[in-house]
């Protein structure tokens, strides 16, 4: 199963990057966006992405060439009806994603796929009345959408096994490496496991066990030298087995959070409006410009990443 052409509805930031990303890998793309400003930005865009791909991961441009006439750009989705396969990224809001849904389905054939590009939305909520239900999936990219390998694929109760297929084909054809989410559920798995996380680093600073840098200095010195190797599982296997952690885990579940709510501590924050780099303010204290250093060095981190990948591709898998 391969695609031609795509339609992405939703030029911002992580729009672009999938435009920039299905025009990398040879497809014909349709862009749709109301706002002028991020149509005419478009290209710009494109082209740094590009550019980028080029630097960091040495891909030969002429696998990019000509791609200015594989792409279209249009306010409206009715521009959408060439494409056979349509993903939209528009602002994580329901009501906003349900009302451009139902525009993407006007647009399209009924066999046509339609993706939702969300981080933790129920899709069987953005699935409730829409024609053809079962051809829409979730699409859950992380920045920058052209580079990073991740993509969750996940299934809605009403997401047919055709369409859920469709959504892992088109993944593997644009480069990426797809986690595949079969059950709908509040976060899918990278954000359950992620939240899973930071309730219990809040828990261990509430108890006084520890202090917010010691625990961001452990976790970057441990799960930050195996995880660009493996996952949970593999390294439960190459450090000790199942039957070892079996028997740790008798002693570390019973003390571990299990509250159902924010922590006092983030409360806490949050209420003073905490926003981190973008206030100043949050775990740690910020200068102004420390929110552009930080951007910076986490995209110069992806970059090394993904290079090492590249010249030791061997995955875990």
């Amino acid at each position: 199963m391969s695609f031609q052409c795509i339609g992405i509805v939703g030029a911002g930031r992580m729009g672009a990057d999938m435009v920039t990303l299905a025009l990398a890998h040879g497809l014909q793309v349709v862009a749709v966006d109301s706002g002028e400003t991020r149509r005419s930005g478009l290209s710009a865009q494109v082209t740094q992405g590009l550019e980028q791909l080029e630097q960091h991961l040495r891909w030969d441009p002429a696998r990019f060439a000509g791609w200015e006439k594989r792409l279209s750009i249009a306010p409206l989705c009715r521009a959408l009806a060439p494409c056979d396969f349509v993903i939209e990224s528009v602002f994580e809001d329901a009501s906003v994603k349900a009302a451009v849904l139902r525009d993407i389905e006007s647009a399209v054939g009924p066999q046509v796929p339609i993706g939702s590009n969300t981080s933790s939305l129920p899709i069987t909520h953005l699935q409730t009345g829409l024609s053809h239900p079962e051809r829409v999936l979730g699409m859950h990219f992380c920045q920058p959408a052209y580079a990073v390998p991740f993509l969750e694929i996940i299934r809605g109760e009403m997401t047919s096994e055709e369409t859920f297929a469709a959504g892992e084909a088109l993944g593997l054809q644009l480069g990426k490496e797809p986690c595949l989410v079969r059950k709908d559920a509040p976060g899918f798995v990278v954000n359950r496991l992620g939240y899973a996380l930071y309730r219990e680093a809040l828990h261990l600073v509430a108890e006084g066990i520890s202090d917010p840098e010691s625990i961001d200095r452990a976790v970057r010195n441990t799960l930050g030298i195996f995880t660009p190797l493996c996952g949970p599982f593999r390294w439960m296997d190459i450090s000790g087995g199942p039957a070892l952690y079996a028997k740790a885990m008798e002693t570390i579940f019973p003390s571990l959070d299990n509250s159902d709510k924010p922590s006092a501590l983030i409360q806490r924050l949050m209420e003073a409006k905490a926003g981190g780099v973008d206030t100043g303010t949050g775990f740690y204290k910020y200068a102004e410009e420390d929110a552009a250093i930080w951007d910076k060095r986490y995209r110069e981190h992806v970059w090394r990443q993904l290079q090492l990948r590249q010249d030791s591709p061997e995955s875990d898998d």
